[in-house]
């Protein structure tokens, strides 16, 4: 039985990258056509185009690799986004989870690529690591535009729970920096 090698490992972890955007993909779908706001959908629809772009990318630097995706993981991943596109309706219309709910995936997305990232340098493959770090630079930026927005994400969530008229809690700002907030 050979070891596996450090090609071995990045060529696995660019199929996880590639079954994770799949994921990405199939749920912001759901997400898309449950959020009723125009100030979610945007920045969610947008995210989705970006997803798309990444998915293609991966499979041609598994191509370069003469790998291709895992049928398996996609599967077992595309089941977790069907999962998630019927809580997504079940829910209805909820602008909080709609919000945390993409929120955790670009996160997930991004740790997946600065490992990514990491291992592609290891192996030698500088085109990928390339690739990865502007991938790495979309999932941030939609991460910022969720940051943005999560006063209005609770004032739509107050008025979905029959709070017509909760005062605002003053400009939009992240909780980062906030004692305690930092993590």
């Amino acid at each position: 039985m050979s070891h596996p090698t450090v090609d071995d490992v990045f060529v696995t972890h660019l199929r996880d990258a590639h079954a994770l955007e799949r994921l990405m993909d199939t749920a912001l779908g759901a997400l898309i056509a449950t959020a009723g706001a125009p100030e979610l959908r945007e920045p969610l629809e947008h995210h989705r185009s970006l997803t798309r772009r990444h998915i293609t990318a991966l499979e041609e630097r598994l191509a370069a690799h003469a790998d291709r995706p895992s049928a398996v993981k996609d599967t077992g991943l595309a089941t977790a986004a069907i999962g998630e596109a019927l809580l997504a309706r079940a829910r209805g219309d909820h602008a909080g989870k709609h919000a945390r709910d993409a929120y955790v995936l670009i996160h997930l997305a991004a740790a997946g690529y600065e490992m990514l990232g990491h291992l592609a340098r290891r192996a030698g493959d500088e085109e990928t690591a390339r690739l990865v770090a502007e991938h790495l630079a979309d999932e941030r930026a939609s991460a910022a535009a969720i940051d943005a927005r999560w006063d209005l994400v609770l004032d739509l969530s107050l008025r979905h729970a029959g709070v017509l008229s909760a005062p605002p809690v003053g400009p939009p700002r992240s909780l980062r920096g906030v004692a305690g907030g930092d993590g």
